[in-house]
């Protein structure tokens, strides 16, 4: 217990903003995605990494060129249509096997047990679902499951890098934040 809280203390409170940040901009881009980029451009303007904030603004720049219907084709073509790229974390860990079953049940479980409502109609392996939680509940206890999850992160960053794919940095910004974690937790290495 005491590696787990060593590991997630040094979350920082703009770590948990970017978290939050992520999530939103993983998100599907849904119609309301283009109002909602005006307060998201405000909170990005406030991340105290520098490169990190050039990084959010190349994609809220990107997004806010770009129209909405064809944010959705990139975003659909990336995430929905190719699974090696998808954002439900434990299809990289499992597959379509029984046991991704289960593993979606015990993500549920570790939302309700901190205290999480996850959204309904969305599985609780999705990236910015993932993100949105520890940006709100950054210390979660026996969360071995949900870091082993976020242990694809950087592989899925580097395949959509590969393909210079416009939600590359966005993914690749998720690692740089999970990373340090997964190199101190002492489970994200074994098999769930």
């Amino acid at each position: 217990m005491k590696e787990m809280k060593e590991m997630v203390d040094f979350m920082t409170d703009n770590d948990r903003v970017q978290c939050k940040l992520l999530a939103l901009l993983l998100d599907y881009p849904a119609a309301s995605w283009e109002t909602d980029l005006v307060d998201v451009r405000e909170t990005v303007d406030t991340v105290d990494d520098r490169q990190r904030r050039d990084l959010l603004q190349k994609f809220l720049h990107y997004a806010e060129a770009t129209p909405l219907v064809k944010l959705q084709e990139t975003y659909t073509a990336a995430f929905d249509l190719e699974p090696a790229t998808s954002l439900y974390l434990t299809y990289h860990l499992m597959g379509d096997s029984e046991d991704r079953g289960k593993a979606l049940a015990a993500l549920l479980w570790l939302y309700h047990r901190e205290g999480y409502d996850a959204a309904i109609g969305e599985l609780p392996d999705y990236l910015p679902m993932i993100l949105e939680f520890l940006a709100l509940c950054p210390k979660p206890e026996d969360a071995d499951l949900l870091w082993s999850c976020l242990g694809t992160v950087t592989d899925l960053a580097e395949r959509l890098a590969k393909n210079s794919h416009p939600y590359a940095g966005l993914v690749e910004l998720a690692a740089d934040i999970v990373h340090p974690r997964m190199s101190t937790h002492p489970d994200t290495s074994k098999e769930v």
